[in-house]
């Protein structure tokens, strides 16, 4: 190398030595490569990061289209044929969500997570997907969107996401918080569900045909949604003789994962325990311990023969019987995503439960009064300071379900930084195109908005590249 490189340089072959040895030594640094511990000397170039990979100066529209087959992972359309729409359809059909739609930079996050059950900080594919969200915020502040109206004339605006832009990330905060609030005026009582599922199924699975991915499923996310819809449909049966409104916080752990936090207004508890079940017309503990065959310590099911149940043993009986209807549609789900997918994701839970000896998903159940927390309010919504004199802050469940947006809200004011623990946190929302938060309409009636029909979107373009057809035409700079 040493002898090629003098002659290429018209130098001697020790100078080509010693600059080849300066080479090396900032790549060792930089580690790019790795030296070997052999005679002669031999170094091994090593795994490289996605940052050495992506091209920087491709311009990235919005939403394209997969075309992610190893020959070119870089096109930004597919046109899908029959047989793939079909495909696609008949997943979204089984209640799998589809991820058909993605930038090229979440596109390759995508890839990167796939086939992972959780990607932790510190590792290699959370800092490309660090990597990834950090270069779309940029590529979408030095982009404009481009629209048209009916007389082929252009308007141009910012690019504005909840990402990027703080108006828009504080609108979210605002309209998420005055919905809480129009709840908690309106009901007295609320309960909380927190629902996790086990880590064990992949956080994105692709979907492939000939050869070539068409898009992606959001595995642990459609699982979770799924769930939540039985749930759901379960409570407004138990308590049809009322209106039952929701808000619902989609939120990510360190590593990637989903659970959920379902706030249920105008329910005192999550049983109708005046309510008769089935033919014999049982109260509920019985019909439902009798109905699922729900096992129960000795002492309670002694006390429940017995008719000596406290209020404390009737909240503990709820939670068992509401863990066996958890596990029970989970199974169910299981069933039906894996005979989708052609895999076996129930058996891969059951393995799950008998070795961890769990009955079934893990849950939280909470009481609201007057929008304050009744009993023990969630652990992880104590905050202990130790600076100067040490103290305890509880969160209100206002502040507990929103803590995510309103931190995501003040790291964009901010510029946007945020801590490595709190990354995963921020970046998931992006990564699997996730809203922070949903709620029952009514919580929020929305306001008249005054629409302007002639304006069409025509795409995203680098602020430097905005073709001439634009700029020749245009009559509306918002930027």
């Amino acid at each position: 190398m040493a002898e090629d490189y003098a002659k290429e340089r018209g130098i001697s072959k020790r100078s080509a030595r010693r600059v080849l040895e300066r080479h090396l030594k900032a790549l060792v640094e930089n580690g790019i490569v790795e030296r070997l511990p052999t005679y002669p000397v031999c170094y091994k170039l090593k795994k490289l990061p996605i940052q050495y990979l992506l091209p920087q100066t491709k311009n990235f529209r919005l939403n394209v289209s997969f075309d992610l087959s190893l020959i070119n992972h870089n096109s930004k359309t597919l046109e899908l044929n029959a047989n793939q729409k079909q495909k696609l359809q008949e997943l979204r059909k089984k209640g799998l969500r589809v991820i058909t739609l993605a930038n090229a930079f979440r596109q390759k996050g995508l890839l990167t997570a796939q086939h992972k059950v959780s990607i932790r900080p510190g590792t290699r594919e959370h800092s490309d997907i660090a990597f990834l969200y950090n270069e779309n915020v940029k590529e979408w502040d030095r982009s404009v969107m481009v629209f048209m109206n009916d007389d082929e004339e252009f308007m141009i605006m910012n690019v504005r996401t909840r990402f990027n832009d703080k108006k828009k990330a504080f609108m979210n905060l605002i309209k998420s918080s005055t919905a809480l609030d129009n709840a908690f005026k309106k009901y007295k009582n609320a309960i909380m569900i927190t629902l996790t599922i086990p880590h064990i199924f992949p956080l994105v699975y692709p979907i492939k045909q000939n050869g070539k991915i068409i898009g992606f499923i959001p595995l642990q996310d459609s699982i979770l949604t799924q769930l939540k819809a039985l749930m759901m449909a379960w409570i407004r049966k138990m308590w049809n003789d009322r209106k039952v409104e929701v808000f619902t916080a989609y939120e990510y752990h360190t590593d990637y994962t989903l659970h959920l936090h379902i706030y249920i207004f105008g329910l005192p508890y999550l049983i109708d325990w005046n309510r008769k079940f089935g033919r014999k017309k049982e109260d509920a503990l019985t019909y439902y311990v009798r109905r699922y065959n729900i096992p129960l310590p000795s002492d309670l099911e002694t006390k429940m023969k017995e008719g000596k149940l406290e209020p404390k043993d009737k909240t503990l009986i709820s939670k068992h019987i509401f863990t066996a209807l958890l596990d029970m549609w989970l199974q169910k789900i299981l069933v039906r995503f894996g005979s989708a997918l052609k895999t076996n994701l129930l058996q891969a839970y059951l393995d799950y439960k008998r070795k961890e000896k769990l009955q079934g998903p893990i849950n939280e159940i909470h009481r609201i009064k007057n929008g304050k927390w009744k009993g023990k309010p969630p652990k992880d919504s104590v905050i202990e300071y130790s600076s100067g004199a040490a103290y305890r802050k509880v969160l209100s469940p206002k502040q507990y379900v929103l803590k995510y947006v309103t931190k995501m809200a003040y790291a964009i004011a901010q510029g946007g930084n945020v801590e490595e623990k709190d990354q995963a946190k921020v970046f998931g929302y992006w990564l699997f195109g996730k809203r922070f938060n949903s709620y029952s309409p009514s919580l929020l009636p929305k306001k008249k908005e005054v629409k302007i029909p002639y304006w069409h979107f025509v795409g995203v373009f680098n602020q430097l590249d905005i073709p001439d057809y634009v700029t020749d035409n245009l009559i509306l700079d918002l930027t």
